[in-house]
């Protein structure tokens, strides 16, 4: 019988067992009493003639413990490694005769004991416990893997939520600032001179010929009308073209939602696009009206041909770089800054588009520069370091790259946007 400390309790798992080569005949009494002892916990498969064994193993139906005989056709050398390469985490013992001293002969690396018949029962009880606590320690493992894989995937998923608040707070910004422009002009509309006009001319509405030829105020309203029809065009126009940026902005904000969501289930929506279009929809999408008091944009569009990429996570990336310089040449201060937006293509290892963003900014520390695109890094006070990580990892994601450039603080920083020019996009 087993001793006290190799009884099976109901917390260790459950075993299952093949027996190669051998049937239950071929075992001693005192081996048959250690399996009987184990009862239900251990399921043993008796695979019988050596030689058919492994054509009945499955990979799908696992063991965790082999016992194979190895005292006929020359220890059977090569069956174990066989049967190592489907189980590989099955501990394996071999049987040998109690004359054989010629181990090394039998055995091999793939067999983990190499025990004779004497003492096969003693060593099937230590077998067993091995067993179940290797069992154990797998199931372990694969538990923690299993954790590991849902605190990447919870990590992942915060990682896209924080990314998408990101971009799209990106985008209310310029939202904010447009709904402010179109306020004040709004509430300093012309449109109320035109209604004190229309009050004047209500008061001599018998008379309008004299009042407007001879009355000092009258006389005043014909040339105020000129000059005020063309400041309401203005205005029109202005409040048209917030309005449309505002559209834009909307409809942005709906394709970063669309493309996270999207990107949870596929790659995105690819298409072949002009990248020099998407750059200047990006500047649009990143400038006012205003900032030419003190900004001049500088653009150099050579030739470059078509890219296939999802629009709308370039997009991203493109004003993500083009905020960041915005507000590193307004942390640099002064009246006259200049961006240089530049595209162009390139033939080396194979054809490639070529974006680059260049900044009279504050610059970038060199002690900085190679932790720019890390996530949580970054140097302004306001910032989370989620926008040059995230639009690094998207980079990847379609096979490009991102690099920063800058001599260090004062001197503006350069960023350069690589992508491949992939054979779909080719114009045939």
């Amino acid at each position: 019988m087993l001793n006290s400390d190799c009884q099976v309790t109901s917390e260790l798992p459950s075993l299952r067992m093949g027996m190669v080569g051998l049937q239950e005949v071929d075992l001693s009494l005192s081996c048959q009493r250690v399996l009987a002892s184990q009862g239900s916990t251990i399921q043993i498969t008796w695979l019988g003639n050596a030689s058919i064994a492994l054509s009945s193993i499955h990979p799908r139906n696992p063991y965790d413990l082999i016992l194979l005989d190895c005292r006929a056709e020359g220890g059977r050398t090569g069956m174990a490694g066989d049967i190592k390469s489907i189980f590989g985490d099955a501990l394996i013992m071999g049987l040998i005769d109690e004359a054989d001293s010629a181990v090394e002969d039998i055995g091999e690396a793939a067999i983990d004991w190499l025990v004779n018949e004497n003492v096969l029962a003693i060593a099937m009880q230590w077998a067993i416990r091995e067993g179940r606590l290797r069992k154990r320690v797998l199931q372990e493992r694969d538990q923690l893997q299993r954790q590991l894989e849902d605190a990447s995937f919870h990590n992942e998923m915060a990682e896209i939520a924080s990314t998408v608040l990101h971009n799209v707070g990106n985008v209310l910004n310029s939202v904010n600032v447009a709904v402010n422009v179109v306020h004040e002009l709004v509430n300093q509309s012309s449109v109320v001179l035109v209604h004190r006009i229309a009050e004047l001319l209500k008061g001599h509405g018998e008379d309008w010929g004299r009042f407007l030829t001879q009355d000092h105020k009258g006389k005043r309203i014909p040339p105020a009308l000129v000059k005020l029809g063309s400041h309401l065009i203005e205005e029109q126009q202005t409040v048209l073209k917030e309005i449309q940026g505002l559209v834009r902005n909307i409809d942005h904000v709906k394709q970063i939602i669309f493309s996270h969501q999207t990107m949870a289930k596929s790659r995105g929506m690819c298409e072949s696009l002009s990248v020099v279009e998407l750059v200047d929809q990006a500047v649009e999408l990143s400038f006012q009206p205003g900032d030419a008091k003190w900004l001049r944009i500088q653009r150099d569009y050579q030739p470059a041909p078509a890219v296939l990429v999802d629009r709308h996570q370039l997009l991203q990336i493109l004003v993500n770089l083009l905020r960041n310089a915005k507000q590193a040449m307004q942390l640099q201060g002064g009246s006259s800054h200049f961006l240089t937006v530049g595209v162009e293509g390139r033939s080396g290892d194979g054809l490639s588009v070529v974006m680059t963003i260049r900044d009279t900014g504050i610059g970038i520390a060199p002690e900085h520069l190679a932790r720019m695109f890390t996530r949580g890094f970054t140097t302004k006070h306001d910032g989370n370091g989620i926008g040059l990580h995230s639009s690094m990892g998207t980079i990847h994601s379609m096979g490009g790259s991102l690099q920063v450039h800058s001599d260090g603080i004062g001197t503006g920083a350069t960023f350069i946007l690589t992508l491949p020019v992939q054979a779909e996009a080719m114009p045939t």
